[in-house]
């Protein structure tokens, strides 16, 4: 009995049964038309004999066709790559996400209105995020069963990850509560709950369904680019080694740039208009220059520039890709990230929703190139996007300190990047503590990067922390701090 049961729910799912009752219904009024027409024009009696018989022969033709056209449909829509060198399994592919109906009890009108906005927001505005395919709002359906398992719902329509939800009324106080869960693992990778004030739901839903979309694209990108980190590497292609290229995003060191490199630059080979790939050779390349971890500092620096110039064309509608272009610029040509950035929100005002690092590496620019308050505002919006995530506030306060250091508050430098662990970020301490009069706490913050790469290069931090700011005079302070450093060790 189950099996006839779950036979005919796919029958309705596939939109069989309803093609099948519109067949029948149009054949039956071609029926009589072709009967009306025969009478009246005193036709032969095989017309509509003949008639009916191609109607007859149509309906299970019509039936298969429907079958086939809604399975199709659903592997375009679930499992289609977008670069052309990428892989066709969906099991390493792009990832793809399934927003399940947020809960809401029935008896309660104003959470059944949030929980269908909120639904069809968050996916609404996931499908425009590129690099993450969306399983169609009408596949999903619009209410989900009490007793339904909305893991296997999201497996069978090919997602790779679930988004769920729940809808509480208490009063005039709304609590929404919304979860991330890896399907294959059974893993939850990010939840977060909103406790908003009923009076305007639809304000409540769109705000919330952008801070929903701009965790959960920071989060899915962090779990694929761990994931893509583990594939044996004979069974890389273009975006897989993307990922494994992105991956070093979270663990910044000079051999994992050196890997990064590498990656990228197979990625660009397979697939030369990739714009993820261009961006994050950019972003690698940069900071190798930024931080001496190579032995061509001038010519990874102008190639950073020229693969930013090259993603940032690719990419103008990508906000993943513009994340690192701008990453690539800021350390060296602030003002063109600046520039990328304004052009981007002008044509998308949320691109950055889904990838809201490009707001943070933007902020950091701005405070380079003196405009200070408007930095510390994307900082600020960048940091709204992660309100209860640790990891969130930690790059805060990192971006924070970079910002702060703009401003010579060194003291305050000082504090936000105790215990990092990006060198760069250490030297940028290190300058602080020296600025602020601590020089035996920067001798030691200094020796603690020294032992963990004995090849840090003093004098090339005391030439790049002169073009930190647009302000020479500003540039200058923070390389004396360092040539006062400098000079504190050698005697």
């Amino acid at each position: 009995m189950g099996s006839v049961t779950d036979f005919v729910k796919q029958l309705w799912k596939r939109k069989v049964v309803q093609f099948g009752a519109l067949y029948l219904g149009l054949a039956w009024i071609l029926l009589q038309v072709a009967i009306a027409i025969e009478t009246t024009m005193k036709l032969p009696d095989w017309v509509d004999q003949t008639t009916l018989v191609l109607l007859v022969i149509g309906f299970p033709l019509t039936l298969l066709l429907a079958w086939a056209q809604d399975s199709q449909a659903s592997v375009s829509v679930i499992d289609e790559p977008n670069s052309k060198a990428g892989p066709t399994d969906k099991t390493i592919g792009e990832p793809s996400i399934v927003v399940l109906p947020f809960r809401a009890r029935q008896s309660d009108e104003i959470e059944q209105l949030t929980a269908e906005g909120l639904t069809d927001d968050i996916t609404s505005l996931l499908t425009g995020v590129k690099g993450i395919k969306v399983a169609p709002r009408l596949a999903v359906g619009r209410v989900l069963l009490p007793d339904a398992d909305p893991l296997q719902i999201a497996s069978d329509l090919g997602g790779r990850f679930a988004m769920t939800g729940s809808v509480r009324r208490n009063n005039n106080q709304l609590r929404i509560s919304c979860e991330l869960t890896d399907i294959r693992d059974k893993e939850q990778k990010w939840s977060q709950n909103f406790d908003r004030p009923a009076d305007d739901i639809f304000a409540i839903q769109d705000e919330i369904a952008k801070g929903v979309v701009g965790a959960v694209g920071t989060v899915i990108s962090r779990v694929e680019s761990a994931r893509a980190l583990r594939q044996p590497p004979a069974n890389l292609q273009a975006w897989e080694l993307t990922r494994r290229a992105l991956s070093i995003v979270w663990d910044w060191r000079p051999q994992t740039l050196g890997q990064g490199l590498l990656d990228a630059r197979r990625a660009i080979k397979l697939d030369p208009n990739y714009a993820l790939a261009h961006a994050v050779l950019a972003m690698i390349l940069s900071w190798r220059a930024v931080s001496a971890w190579t032995e061509n500092i001038a010519q990874e620096r102008d190639e950073a520039l020229i693969e930013a110039d090259i993603a940032a064309r690719l990419g103008f509608d990508n906000a993943e890709a513009l994340w690192p272009t701008i990453n690539a610029y800021w350390a060296s040509a602030p003002q063109r990230a600046v520039q990328l950035y304004e052009q981007s929100t002008e044509r998308h005002p949320d691109i950055f929703l889904s990838s809201p690092f490009g707001l943070a590496h933007a902020g950091v620019a701005y405070a380079k190139m003196g405009r200070v308050e408007e930095g510390l505002a994307l900082i600020q919006k960048f940091q709204d996007t992660f309100p209860n995530d640790e990891y969130g506030g930690v790059w805060a306060r990192v971006f924070m300190g970079y910002i702060e250091l703009c401003r010579r508050n060194y003291k305050t430098v000082a504090d936000l990047l105790a215990n990092t662990a990006s060198e760069y970020d250490g030297m940028c301490r290190v300058v602080a503590l020296m600025n602020s009069d601590q020089q035996d706490e920067a001798v030691a913050e200094f020796g603690r990067w020294k032992a963990v790469n004995p090849a840090i290069n003093l004098d090339h931090y005391i030439e790049q922390f002169k073009v930190y700011h647009i302000d020479k005079s500003i540039g200058a302070e923070l390389s004396d701090g360092l040539m006062r450093l400098k000079s504190a060790i050698t005697n």
